[in-house]
């Protein structure tokens, strides 16, 4: 019994060692994507597709040790990997129109998301604390967004982009990414209920679907795919990204690049899912929360000194309030009950 138990602590401690290797390299996901430079959807096929380079030396151990996704599971991860590939390229420009932070934030709609889908095709129950949180979500997104904000005539930069206010398009595409994201992880939740255990392979073959919507957009931008010129000119938006190229791409950028695609996309994804199937839930989903704070508190604001409004701190607050309370966080830190929960990332 004893060894059993010391057993089980040894995989726990292995299991939350790997998990917050994962939520550390989920927190500077966003900043590595703004210091790689790269135009969004170009960005989103160099991070998935060297990513999934990094990842097949582990798919074929996988494949000896567990045996091949079943059909079922394939076909689940592809279509969880189609919007994954929306929920990426919408991100990447809600990144630079809204900043590292506040998108990592806005990307926490997906709590909203994934009840609403279990209960319309699923017909599982809407927890009660749904329709405090689905209000409370919203108004905390529109607030950290920006769009309260008003004029401020110091600001640097563009205020519109297409003819839409900066905040506002940034808000959308990062409200966007949020959706996606929310069908992504009913899709894979549904994906891991029909597999044998597998976590790379379901990844791998998540990531070739995730290539379809930036390829897509690639030729819907008018832009194409490039290799040559980023979206930044020394850190900024340009006054009309919409026809302005940004710097040139340096080997600083490729190197941001490789260092997002291997640690943003393959250790990440792969670390938090590994971690988030052994422990429980809602310490999971706790720990988690982890990775949006660090990079709104602190990642952004060292690297990029993206200091939010207070009206954005606000949000900022009811966005992660929300989420803690979805996942009842509140209940585990005051000692009632067991903790449930959906597991979030980012």
């Amino acid at each position: 019994m004893a060894n059993n138990s010391a057993t089980n602590k040894g995989s726990n401690s292995k299991a939350y060692l790997i998990l917050i290797i994962g939520i550390m390299a989920l927190a500077f996901t966003a900043p590595w994507v703004k210091q790689s430079n790269f135009e969004p959807a170009t960005s989103v096929i160099l991070r998935v597709g060297l990513g999934i380079i990094f990842l097949l030396p582990f798919v074929f151990s996988e494949m000896k040790k567990l045996g091949k996704l079943n059909k079922s599971g394939i076909t689940l991860s592809l279509i969880a990997g189609f919007f994954l590939g929306i929920d990426f390229t919408a991100w990447n420009y809600s990144i630079f129109y809204v900043g590292s932070g506040i998108a990592s934030i806005l990307l926490n709609l997906q709590i909203i998301i994934l009840p609403a889908l279990a209960f319309l095709f699923d017909r599982e129950r809407i927890p009660k604390s749904f329709f405090i949180v689905a209000p409370v979500m919203i108004l905390g997104v529109l607030l950290a967004g920006g769009i309260f904000n008003g004029a401020d005539p110091t600001t640097e930069g563009p205020t519109t982009v297409y003819g839409i206010n900066l905040a506002v398009l940034g808000t959308i595409a990062g409200s966007i990414s949020g959706i996606c994201y929310g069908i992504y992880l009913y899709t894979s939740r549904k994906a891991g209920r029909v597999n044998s255990g597998q976590i790379v392979q379901p990844m791998v073959w998540a990531g070739v679907a995730q290539l379809i919507a930036p390829v897509i957009f690639l030729f819907i931008s008018g832009r194409g795919f490039d290799l040559t010129h980023g979206v930044l000119v020394n850190g900024q938006l340009p006054m009309n990204p919409e026809t302005t190229l940004g710097d040139p791409i340096t080997g600083m950028n490729w190197f941001w690049m490789i260092v997002l695609a291997s640690l943003g996309q393959a250790i990440a994804w792969t670390f938090v899912q590994y971690g988030a199937v052994r422990l429980d839930p809602t310490i999971v989903a706790g720990l988690l929360l982890l990775s949006p704070i660090s990079t709104v508190a602190i990642i952004a604001v060292l690297l990029f000194g993206e200091v939010p409004s207070t009206i954005q701190i606000v949000g900022v607050i009811l966005v992660l309030a929300a989420v803690a309370y979805q996942n009842d966080i509140h209940k585990t830190i005051m000692g009632k009950g067991k903790p449930k929960g959906e597991k979030t990332t980012g």
